[in-house]
């Protein structure tokens, strides 16, 4: 948040409904600094290896504990596509095109940044993780590509 704040640019923060649970006051402070929450399953799970009927109810199960904000990203790009017409009457389906991969424990941080800047168009939806398997890479990949955001007149917003 502090980041993104530091250069005037607003996210939104796609929440695993078990973490948004465990640390409500995370999700509070994402709300109150003027981010948006959106869902991302309760358990992060994998839309091809889940029925749609459990599918649904991670979606479900997520709204518990943070906003009904309509916005659904499926964690890994998988979603069930049985699931998609109950998921899409409620929600809008959010997908990427600028994968950071900051996830990766062995990435090259330096050839990642030029990747998503070369990837970046107006329009992009880019995805950086906030977990504790990214932080080492967000850390290094984020201010960057923010500073860089900035200097090509890039326009951050929420969804």
């Amino acid at each position: 948040m502090d980041q993104l704040e530091s250069v005037g640019a607003r996210g939104t923060f796609f929440a695993v409904g078990e973490n948004a649970e465990r640390y409500p006051g995370v999700i509070e402070g994402l709300i109150s600094r003027g981010h948006q929450v959106g869902n991302h399953t309760h358990h992060h799970v994998k839309g091809w290896k889940t029925s749609a009927e459990n599918y649904n109810e991670e979606v479900s199960e997520c709204y518990k504990h943070i906003p009904k904000t309509g916005l659904f990203r499926p964690p890994y790009g998988q979603i069930n596509f049985k699931a998609v017409p109950q998921i899409s009457s409620k929600n809008e389906i959010i997908m990427w095109d600028v994968l950071t991969k900051d996830y990766l424990p062995r990435l090259n941080t330096r050839l990642a940044q030029r990747r998503i800047r070369r990837l970046t168009t107006r329009g992009s939806i880019i995805v950086f993780h906030d977990s504790e398997k990214a932080k080492k890479n967000l850390i290094v990949l984020l201010p960057k590509y923010l500073d860089f955001l900035v200097k090509n007149g890039y326009k951050m917003e929420i969804l």
